[in-house]
């Protein structure tokens, strides 16, 4: 009988790292693989001085050893060799090993779908539909375009031996990844329901599930009228980190109309200023502190969340306000309030469906969904 996918997990990750480690050893080797350029993209006038801010920042950020000038890179092929080549680095690109801050990566998700471009030309003998030309009516032929090897396996969400032949294929790039990444850095893998389960499953053993983040559901879109179930409308994103050192960047979206009225429900007579009253204590114990020369203990199993250099800057503000018990709160202003923070359900950020952005590439995901991920897990200058 053959075995499971489930047990057959610890062999595909063993397989994945004896993988990996093979390429590592590589990299000191004489023939370790180095990039290839094929074209110059020069910057426009108008960001050049920008461009050459952005660079000397880089360099910065690496140190000595990107001394070398080096410029952002598209690269194109297996993104195997290009790790292992970014790992290795050559004579115009320092090593990349644990110096990356962001690495944000859409794979294949084994929707057993096909993206290959298909084109239409005219000719051939079989299509009943005709078009016009310059010599009368041809009949149109579906051509579907031949890939390179590089482009099936790409393009192509299709894998001969299963989810397991997938599995097979992202752990030993999870593992390049994770070498490439700094001890601050972190890790977004997006997937959806087809194998995004088990692809968690190796990403705890690759990162330890301790570096584990978050889950994050992003509704790509609005209702679906699916057969048989619930529409499915959701895409995940698992979020690591490579030590509990991960920069992370608080994000806020506005407050809405409704939440405003309900929360913001105090108004100041003198100036018009709406706020609501925060709780000046959290969870756990810590010591008393001085509100207006009496020194107050917390409730029991509570601390003040402010020093007392704070506390006395807000009572100095007029921003600590006691309830008829004694129990201080603290102003919370509409105006200096920057929105609600990002949770882990994302339904603000829809898929493109028109205008400039729009390439008609059936996964593009929207430039929203990516600037997010950069301001809350990248800092400025990093490597992404």
């Amino acid at each position: 009988m053959p075995k499971s996918l489930l047990e057959q997990l610890p062999e595909i990750v063993a397989r994945g790292r004896q993988q990996a480690e093979k390429i590592l050893e590589s990299l000191e080797g004489r023939h370790r693989i180095s990039l290839q350029t094929r074209e110059w993209v020069l910057p426009s006038k108008d960001t050049r001085d920008s461009d050459w801010i952005a660079a000397a920042n880089r360099q910065a950020h690496l140190g000595e050893e990107g001394a070398t000038d080096w410029t952002n890179r598209l690269i194109y092929g297996d993104n195997l060799l290009a790790m292992a080549a970014l790992l290795a680095g050559d004579e115009h690109t320092p090593s990349l090993r644990g110096k990356v801050d962001l690495i944000y990566i859409d794979p294949p998700f084994d929707s057993k779908a096909d993206y290959r471009t298909k084109v239409s030309l005219p000719g051939g003998p079989s299509r009943p539909s005709m078009a016009s030309g310059a010599l009368g009516l041809l009949p149109i032929v579906e051509l579907e375009q031949r890939p390179t090897a590089m482009e099936q396996f790409a393009y192509s969400d299709t894998w001969s031996g299963g989810t397991a032949s997938y599995l097979e294929m992202i752990t030993p790039r999870l593992i390049l990844m994770r070498e490439l990444l700094s001890d601050s850095g972190s890790m977004y893998a997006h997937l959806d329901w087809h194998v995004g389960h088990y692809v968690k499953v190796v990403m705890d053993e690759i990162f330890g599930k301790d570096f584990f983040a978050n889950e994050i559901v992003w509704q790509r879109t609005g209702a679906h009228n699916d057969s048989n179930r619930f529409g499915n409308i959701h895409d995940i994103l698992f979020f690591y980190g490579k030590t509990n050192s991960r920069s992370f960047f608080q994000t806020h979206t506005p407050y809405d109309e409704e939440y405003i009225q309900e929360r913001f429900r105090n108004a100041e007579e003198e100036t018009g200023r709406r706020y609501w009253l925060n709780t000046a204590t959290a969870a756990g114990p810590g010591p008393a502190r001085f509100f207006n020369g009496e020194l107050r203990s917390p409730p029991p199993g509570t601390h003040w969340r402010y020093s007392q250099e704070t506390i006395d800057e807000l009572i100095n503000k007029g921003k600590i306000v006691f309830s008829k018990t004694g129990m201080p709160y603290v102003k919370q202003y509409l105006d200096e309030s920057p929105g609600r923070p990002v949770q882990s359900v994302w339904t603000d950020i829809k898929m493109t469906k028109s205008g400039a952005e729009r390439l008609n590439y059936a996964t593009q995901k929207p430039e929203a969904l990516l600037e997010r991920i950069i301001r809350s897990s990248c800092p400025e200058g990093g490597l992404i």
